[in-house]
């Protein structure tokens, strides 16, 4: 594998470019590793110039890694038997599906992502992350592959297949944010991906006193917890806002609002990004997660927990909830001169009500689709589709490739024109005021297709889904095509034609498909090079782009300080637009194969996600080598 494409050096050049490491400590690290044989990981931690909060955040907000819930994830037959069940359990990885060759896996701890290269050459294919709860891959490693032994923990745990044994189920909730670069090329590679985190219904702000700012002294060190056990036995963490729960016993409503608002500015002020209420035997345990670790801040006799879990639902608009049932919500509120998005989930469980909430500061508004990197014409096509058309405006990506922010895109500019919207989401990733946006619970018994049924009752223009799954959820987006409205919809695939096969193969009538789909959409994300060290540079990856001539010269960076060593500044997206035209339909209609519709697609002169990426590279925006890691055609 190309050093340059592995993950772990993707993960470094990113860590570099969001200030987390310099330039001298990335060679440093990378010398380290080589001269050992061990991972670049093993390095990190042992020198502490990282925390796993650090990657996981550098993962999702500037690679674009979606934090994903497991729950909601069906892994596929073919990627489970390409992962042996010891190598699953040894890795601690979860393969979740295949597309044409790209096995996308699911990690718990952010830290396993330095280990991804050596699994990749092990299984002689590309491998691409998400990440989710360390308890989730453990538990569905068991599920699917049948209870069995883990590995054994090493000194250095990237050796061989040995690694330590998975941790405990609170330790890696989302980490906050890295902070935006200012004056990046284009965007942010972050501003193409989907988003983490399950958030419910927005509800207006909360006013809360500004926190008093704290320098780093006046925290005092993060103790060693490692369980839930050694948190009841532990001190908890002094710091110059202390929380009293002992107030609870003879508190009003009024009291516990206060009580509420001090917890919230007092995780704010220590930069938290996840606030844990936690039950246990006889006590509860109030629990901040800072920079990747657990500080235990406060505890309680378990029977006072639930005026404060109750305070804590109103501050959410959750009252209504029964404490029996699992809840999710989603609110906005200004703490300390921060605008956040606070989303508190509450679980039920045998020895009370668990609670998370989770800090992380408002997004901006969706960027235009021209913005995306898309073609004025392919601009145009869209544009005219989400203002005249009807039927089912089809995107059509892999994980982490950006369908989300084209969906967000789409439904800004229907809003933009006038047009009523309806939006199911299983996670809100930007807000628009003017689209009636529904948070699909999940762990709530409602489907998301009841939640689109519903939407078909609001006299929408545009109903809008992120991310079919079911064939319910194709049905009712076809039958909403089939009552004149416009369905703008993602779904997973590689490209459209492949796409449109794999909703036949969930069971779709082909004619009611056939007769739908009126546009569709497909992209990727291609890392631009740098400006500054963009030379050119002979590829063989050069003659295998489908169409290249001659002409083509290839053009790469060689890394500067400017980018971080990396060669790339930023990211841009790559596209193929189809109208369905009939001769396309007549494919769909029949139940064609893969390659019959995208042969159709060619006939009625798409332009290929190839060609796409080949302008690009013949701007010299973009290596050859990119392209090919990206779209593989080796």
């Amino acid at each position: 594998m190309d050093d340059t494409n592995a993950i772990s050096s993707r993960v470094l050049d990113s860590l570099v470019g969001a200030g987390l490491l310099t330039v001298d400590q990335l060679a440093t690290v990378s010398g380290q590793a080589a001269t050992r044989g061990v991972s670049a990981g093993v390095v990190l931690a042992e020198r502490g110039l990282v925390s796993a909060a650090d990657v996981a955040s550098v993962l999702e907000h500037e690679m674009g890694v979606p934090r994903v819930d497991l729950s909601s994830y069906a892994p596929e037959d073919a990627a489970l038997a390409i992962v042996p069940g010891e190598v699953a359990r040894a890795r601690r990885v979860l393969p979740l599906f295949d597309i044409e060759g790209m096995l996308t896996v699911a990690i718990g701890d952010p830290m396993d992502v330095f280990m991804l290269d050596d699994l990749a050459a092990d299984l002689g294919m590309e491998l691409e992350p998400v990440l989710t709860e360390t308890a989730a891959v453990a538990a569905a490693i068991e599920t699917y592959y049948g209870a069995g032994t883990a590995a054994t923990p090493e000194a250095e745990p990237d050796e061989a297949f040995e690694m330590p044994s998975p941790v405990a189920a609170d330790e890696l909730p989302p980490p906050p944010p890295v902070a935006e670069v200012e004056d990046a090329p284009l965007f942010a590679a972050s501003d193409f991906f989907d988003e983490h985190a399950d958030e419910a219904v927005e509800t207006p702000s909360v006013p809360i006193a500004p926190a008093a700012e704290i320098a780093p002294e006046d925290v005092a060190p993060l103790p060693p917890v490692e369980t839930i056990e050694q948190m009841a036995e532990a001190a908890p963490v002094s710091g110059p806002r202390s929380i009293d729960l002992d107030v609870l016993a003879v508190a009003d409503s009024r009291k516990i609002a206060v009580l509420v608002t001090e917890i919230l500015e007092s995780a704010v002020a220590r930069e938290a990004s996840m606030i844990h209420l936690l039950p246990y035997k006889d006590d509860f345990f109030l629990v901040f997660r800072v920079k990747g670790g657990l500080e235990k801040v406060a505890s309680a006799p378990l029977s006072l927990q639930g005026a404060l879990v109750d305070g804590l639902k109103s501050f959410a608009k959750m009252s209504g909830v029964q404490s029996s049932r699992p809840a999710l919500s989603r609110v906005r509120t200004r703490v300390a001169d921060k605008d956040l998005v606070v989303t508190v989930s509450a679980v039920p469980t045998i020895a009370g009500q668990r609670l998370v909430i989770s800090l992380a500061p408002h997004k901006p508004h969706p960027r235009g689709l021209g913005d995306l990197g898309m073609s004025e014409a392919e601009v145009r096509a869209l544009h005219a589709m989400v203002e005249r058309g009807r039927g089912i405006l089809l995107v059509c990506a892999p994980v982490a490739a950006g369908a989300s922010t084209t969906y967000y895109a789409l439904m800004a500019h229907a809003a933009s024109i006038g047009k009523t919207v309806y939006s199911v989401e299983r996670s809100v990733e930007y807000e628009i005021p003017a689209v009636a946006q529904v948070m699909v619970n999940t762990a709530s018994p409602v489907p998301a297709a009841n939640y689109l049924a519903a939407g078909l009752k609001q006299d929408t223009d545009v109903v809008a889904i992120d991310g079919l799954r079911t064939v319910e959820d194709v049905h009712l987006a076809v039958e909403a095509a089939g009552l004149g409205k416009l369905v703008i919809a993602t779904f997973p695939a590689s490209d459209i034609a492949s796409g449109v096969r794999r909703m036949l193969d969930l069971g779709v009538e082909p004619h009611s498909l056939a007769s739908a789909l009126t546009l569709g959409v497909a992209q990727r994300l291609v890392r631009i090079n740098c400006p500054n060290c963009t030379v050119e540079a002979p590829s063989d990856a050069l003659a295998r782009i489908p169409g290249v001539t001659a002409d083509v010269v290839n053009k790469t960076g060689t890394g500067c300080p400017n980018c971080g060593k990396s060669g790339f500044r930023g990211a841009v997206g790559i596209f193929e637009v189809l109208p369905f035209t009939e001769p396309v339909r007549a494919k769909v209609a029949t139940g064609s194969t893969g390659a019959e519709i995208a042969a159709a697609a060619d006939a009625a002169g798409m332009r290929p996600l190839s060609a796409s990426g080949l302008a690009r590279v013949r701007a010299g925006a973009v290596s050859a080598d990119e392209l090919d890691r990206v779209l593989r055609f080796s």
